[in-house]
């Protein structure tokens, strides 16, 4: 059994009112989402029809739209004393204009701490999610990406759309491991965002997640909140000139990836 599982299972007599007040207020949380999802689904597909007109500025607003949910999301978990997460003092710094943010991935709410961060941004979404017949419609018209499968043909589409993504005006942020981190570790990088970055020549992002102490990762699961309050925080680790890497995506990954792997070992 790691630490960060002995922790959790065997917690002191001082942090059981903490846990279970903490466990109390995720689900009440989780009730109020599953109560309110169907309008805000509702809402998104009533927007999405509305701006049919023109597909980019759609995608554009709708991103906006899933960027202040995601804010909201954040704020409700704040002053829910259940994660600690202020996109308000997030990255500042960052490049203006489009780029490829990559970042690792060691909790469930890093997709929301990004998204609130930028304010509305394009990803890649899972195969496996894109193809649910309820929720496509609404990833298309949003503008995101759908992920690559086994075959290469696939991976160039994925690389084709997400550069013309960003010739639109788009944000891309991309979780390069595929999923989420093991403890304190990294997964090794895909090279999708870089070559997407290169072929755009747009700025690449570093930027990473640290959550202390863990929860929603894969040892941590959502019921069993540790203690104190997890806080959750983005670190700009660099702005890389992919154009300067002169098309070589495999290269600026290796680099990226020591990067990262240099950041979790400090």
């Amino acid at each position: 059994m790691t630490a960060v599982q002995e922790s959790v299972a065997a917690p002191g007599r001082s942090q059981l009112l903490p846990r279970a007040l903490r466990t109390l207020a995720i689900v009440f949380s989780v009730a109020c989402y599953t109560i309110n999802a169907p309008f805000g689904y509702l809402g998104f597909a009533f927007l999405c029809w509305w701006w049919r007109r023109d597909p980019v500025r759609r995608a554009l607003r709708l991103q906006r739209c899933m960027g202040l949910g995601y804010r909201i999301l954040h704020d409700w978990l704040r002053w829910f004393r259940i994660a600690d997460f202020d996109h308000r003092e997030a990255l500042p710094g960052l490049p203006p204009g489009p780029c490829v943010l990559v970042a690792n991935h060691p909790t469930q709410i890093d997709v929301t701490a990004i998204g609130a961060t930028l304010g509305g941004a394009c990803t890649i979404v899972k195969p496996s999610v894109w193809r649910r017949r309820m929720v496509r419609p609404l990833l298309q018209g949003a503008g995101l990406l759908e992920g690559p499968g086994s075959d290469p043909i696939s991976i160039g589409r994925v690389v084709d759309d997400g550069v013309e993504r960003l010739r639109q005006g788009m944000r891309i942020f991309v979780f390069p491991e595929g999923s989420r981190s093991p403890a304190g570790q990294l997964r090794p990088f895909g090279r999708v965002a870089f070559e997407i970055a290169c072929r755009a020549g747009v700025p690449l992002v570093s930027v990473g997640i640290r959550c202390t102490p863990p929860w929603l990762s894969p040892e941590v699961p959502i019921y069993r909140p540790p203690h104190p309050i997890p806080r959750l925080r983005l670190t700009l680790l660099a702005v890389d000139d992919a154009a300067a890497e002169g098309g070589d995506s495999k290269r600026l990954r290796e680099r990226v990836e020591q990067r990262f792997r240099g950041w979790l070992a400090r």
